[in-house]
């Protein structure tokens, strides 16, 4: 696998069980940067537009710095 690929999938990875951690919280790129320790949001940013064509589970919100994020919220999908 190509290690760019690979980075990304592991990087996925990591966010997507950071908001289901956080079921319900958004989180931006910037904050998801810093909470899991990475070096950038740009980074980030992708893998929340990934994330956010899969709707449900994943849903648009605000971030409590006031940006837009994306949260995890099952409960969505049964509306």
């Amino acid at each position: 696998m190509d290690e760019p690929v690979a980075q990304f999938n592991l990087t996925e990875s990591l966010v997507r069980g950071h908001l289901r951690d956080r079921m319900g919280e958004a989180r931006c790129a910037n904050c998801l940067a810093r909470e899991l320790d990475l070096p950038t949001a740009s980074d980030i940013m992708p893998i929340l537009a990934t994330l956010a064509e899969r709707q449900p589970p994943f849903a648009a919100g605000s971030c409590g710095c006031g940006g837009k994020g994306l949260m995890f919220a099952p409960e969505q999908a049964r509306r």
